[in-house]
């Protein structure tokens, strides 16, 4: 389960690809979920959860 973008996603055609990924990616990390380009995974939740987590306990311990 995830957020799938795809190119033809309706609305203003001058937004960028790199734009609409970065929507998705504020979008998914409420949801937890990943974000799809075209049926590739282009960025996963658990991955930026764990490099998250360790920034947040690193600030915790100082």
């Amino acid at each position: 389960m995830g957020l799938e973008l795809s190119a033809k996603r309706k609305g203003d055609p001058s937004i960028s690809k790199r734009r609409q990924i970065g929507d998705a990616i504020e979008i998914a990390k409420d949801y937890q979920t990943d974000v799809y380009w075209e049926g590739e995974v282009v960025w996963r939740y658990a991955d930026w959860a764990r490099q998250s987590g360790s920034r947040r306990e690193a600030a915790a311990a100082v």
